[in-house]
């Protein structure tokens, strides 16, 4: 798929909501563009909002972009 790969990493915030994951995280994704702050990824049944974006020139075949999540919790009725 062509696209912008990406690293994405998430932290586990001091204070986790229940439904947060327990766990920190990295992975790779690739998107046809690069998310922005206020955006949401979604990976294994969980929404991450984008919080921190950082660019790198793409001069080797490597990632475009280091991006900080933290966990989306969806309003809950």
């Amino acid at each position: 798929m062509p696209g912008f790969p990406v690293q994405i990493s998430y932290r586990v915030p001091t204070a986790p909501s229940q439904y947060s994951p327990k766990e920190d995280a990295l992975w790779f994704a690739t998107y046809p563009i690069i998310p922005r702050v206020g955006d949401c990824v979604f990976r294994d049944g969980v929404y991450y909002r984008v919080e921190q974006v950082y660019l790198y020139e793409n001069t080797t075949p490597s990632w475009c972009a280091d991006l900080e999540v933290s966990y989306y919790g969806r309003q809950r009725s």
